[in-house]
């Protein structure tokens, strides 16, 4: 008789954990999910905003300086694309002259760099609503606002001018010329 009620016990335990793991995975599935890009674009506009200690009138400003850029960036990825399409679609035809190629991927290069320099003169923008004491700070905070930006808050912060392996520094390999080719020297 005990025997039945234990068992009992255990298959009522075994519902309820089960109804219980399908409750949560019902409520992961189905809760709304804002948009990545807007995930992270929020989290690095209250980052601005909350770290340079924004005024009103500064909050909408750059507000108004994030639709704009938002736009400009919509506009110019959608042309990238269209390179990038134009640019793999050479893939299929084995005949493609390599010149062609070569032009192709010079055209998805420049509208990257289209995208970049949008980004640049957005946070330069940006830098000039700030207030004197709020250029400091933004320019400590740059980098950081940069990789929130893209999505990648845990990445290392890339190397600032001066610091160890950045631009300018003693081991900065950009700085002069690059080190001769191992082997015997030219002149002998």
């Amino acid at each position: 008789m005990n025997d039945i009620k234990y068992l009992r016990f255990w298959k009522l335990a075994v519902i309820v954990l089960v109804l219980c793991n399908i409750g949560l995975l019902a409520t992961i599935w189905f809760r709304p999910h804002p948009p990545q890009d807007m995930r992270h674009g929020e989290q690095t506009r209250n980052y601005v905003i909350s770290t340079l200690k924004f005024s009103d009138e500064q909050g909408k400003q750059y507000d108004a300086l994030i639709v704009l850029h938002k736009e400009a960036m919509k506009n110019q990825k959608r042309a990238c694309a269209s390179c990038r399409t134009l640019f793999f679609s050479g893939i299929a035809n084995p005949r493609q002259n390599p010149a062609v190629a070569d032009s192709l991927a010079s055209a998805v290069a420049d509208c990257q760099k289209k995208i970049e320099l949008v980004t640049y003169n957005h946070f330069s923008d940006v830098r000039k609503i700030c207030t004197d004491a709020q250029k400091a700070e933004f320019d400590k905070i740059i980098l950081d606002v940069v990789r929130k930006m893209i999505g990648n808050p845990g990445a290392p912060p890339p190397h600032g001018p001066g610091e160890p392996g950045g631009p300018g520094s003693p081991d900065d390999r950009r700085n002069g010329p690059p080190p001769p080719p191992p082997g015997p020297p030219e002149n002998e």
